[in-house]
């Protein structure tokens, strides 16, 4: 093995040190440290032929790591497709995940959380700041409504009662 093959794999096994990475980062990173395009995909491809490096295995990770926030499938999507995941791995991946990231009981929970900040403003106002919210987390439009909709009926409910006693 050439002594510049095994500075590049020494380079990618300390970048792989620190968390998991896709194939494209590891990419990044060694033509970043002025590699050879031929050094990097040999270090590449052994990388992979040993089973640390694999952009589907990766991408699972990513996303389970990323459950317990507040993101949608379309920002986990973009932020994969930022990392070079595939689109057919990250399709597939986010397909494993579609009932707990995308119900609609998230995106309630979600604004359930963040509730006193829409209490006391108008109707057109709150309900347009609700969706700003799910929007950047990367829920669909269609959802987004409907879960804005349950929440703002809820919070009409509890402005009621309190109203009224």
């Amino acid at each position: 093995m050439n002594e510049q093959l095994q500075k590049a794999k020494d380079a990618a096994y300390n970048y792989l040190s620190y968390r998991a990475r896709s194939v494209k980062e590891v990419r990044d990173k060694l033509a970043q440290k002025e590699f050879a395009e031929e050094t990097i995909e040999q270090a590449v491809n052994d990388l992979q032929r040993q089973k640390l490096l694999n952009d589907r295995e990766f991408a699972r990770r990513f996303v389970e790591a990323r459950l317990g926030r507040a993101n949608g499938s379309r920002k986990l999507a973009q932020e994969l497709r930022r990392k070079g995941i595939e689109t057919e791995i990250i399709d597939e991946v986010l397909g494993e995940f579609a009932a707990t990231l995308d119900s609609e009981e998230r995106a309630i929970g979600l604004l359930g959380k963040q509730a006193w900040r829409y209490r006391g403003l108008e109707r057109d106002k709150a309900k347009r700041r609700m969706l700003g919210f799910l929007a950047r987390r990367g829920y669909d439009a269609q959802m987004a409504r409907s879960a804005v909709d349950k929440v703002w009926q809820e919070l009409q409910e509890l402005e009621d009662e309190v109203e009224g006693s």
